[in-house]
C-alpha cells in the first residue's frame, strides 16, 4: 500500500477529509446600525458635587482633548481658584445651552459656563436613585 493511499485512508478514518473538501458555510451577520447620539441641548442635568468648571471656553476646549492636562487643571483648580477654571461646590441643577466634543457649556445660576462630560448627569437618573435606607433597630428585649 502506498503511502498516499494509506494517509487518504487515515484522513477519511478521522473524518477529516470530509471536512476539508467541503466548502466551508456562508455566515451572513447582520450589520449593527450605531443609534445617533441624542442630544441633550435644552435638558436639565444635575452637575455633581466637586465638578470642575471653566469661564473661558477655549480653556475649555484645550482641556478637554487630555485627560492629563484636565487632571493638573482640576488639581491647580481646587489648590488655587483662578478667573478661568474652579470647583463647584454643591449639587446643581443646570441647563445645556451647548454640546461640544468632551464638555458643555451650561447654564449655572444665571451665568453660562462650560464643564466636562463626566460631572454631568441627567436629572432623571439622580431623581431615580433611591435614597440610603436607615439600619434596621433591632430590640433585645
Amino acid at each position: 500500500m502506498k503511502n498516499t493511499t494509506r494517509i487518504l485512508f487515515t484522513l477519511a478514518g478521522l473524518g477529516l477529509l470530509q471536512a476539508c473538501s467541503s466548502p466551508a458555510p456562508v455566515v451572513i451577520v447582520p450589520i449593527e446600525v450605531i443609534p445617533e447620539p441624542v442630544s441633550s441641548v435644552g435638558s436639565t442635568m444635575t452637575l455633581i458635587e466637586q465638578a470642575h468648571i471653566c469661564h473661558d471656553e477655549a480653556e475649555t476646549r484645550r482641556l478637554a482633548a487630555s485627560s492629563q492636562l484636565r487632571a493638573m487643571a482640576r488639581y491647580l483648580a481646587e489648590l488655587l481658584p483662578t478667573d478661568q477654571c474652579t470647583i463647584h461646590s454643591v449639587t446643581s441643577e443646570v441647563v445645556v445651552l451647548e454640546e461640544s466634543e468632551g464638555y458643555r457649556k451650561v447654564s449655572l445660576e444665571s451665568s453660562e459656563v462650560f464643564t466636562f462630560d463626566n460631572y454631568l448627569l441627567p436629572a432623571a437618573a439622580t431623581a431615580a436613585q433611591p435614597s440610603p435606607a436607615l439600619p434596621a433597630t433591632v430590640s433585645c428585649c
